[in-house]
């Protein structure tokens, strides 16, 4: 049985539709856990290291993103736990992934470079690793 998830978040629309179909499943399953994880990024041309003023709001700004998606999930009586994490959203998510060894990975998709168009980024790097069963909610 599937009841320990882990969602990678961004609050896109895509993301929350990744989430709502994980509480979906949870709902019906006494015990579940939904771990949501959203990964702070280096923006694309900002000086390094990044400054401070710039990495605080990045981080305030992905903490309000995963209260939002932790009321989410409380709202269906279901318990979520948290994680914001630095750097690439791939290598983060995996190695989060490493240490909680979740049943399922659950992931929203955006469309990016022509290699990556169907997946998106960070769905690409779990599917090449196959080291997880992943979900890929478009």
């Amino acid at each position: 049985m599937v009841s320990k998830f882990l969602v990678g978040y961004d609050g896109s629309a895509q993301a929350g539709r990744a989430l709502d179909f994980v509480v979906g499943i949870a709902s019906k399953n006494e015990g579940s856990e939904i771990h949501i994880a959203y990964v702070v990024q280096k923006p694309a041309g900002a000086p390094d290291p990044i400054p401070d003023e710039l990495l605080e709001s990045l981080r305030k700004s992905g903490k309000e993103t995963l209260v939002n998606a932790e009321r989410v999930v409380k709202k269906n009586l279901i318990d979520a736990i948290i994680y914001l994490e630095m750097g690439n959203p791939g290598e983060k998510l995996m190695e989060l992934a490493s240490r909680l060894n979740p049943d399922l990975v659950v992931l929203g998709t955006l469309r990016h470079s022509a290699s990556e168009r169907l997946l998106g980024t960070v769905s690409s790097h779990f599917l090449k690793s196959r080291a997880y069963p992943v979900l890929i909610v478009p």
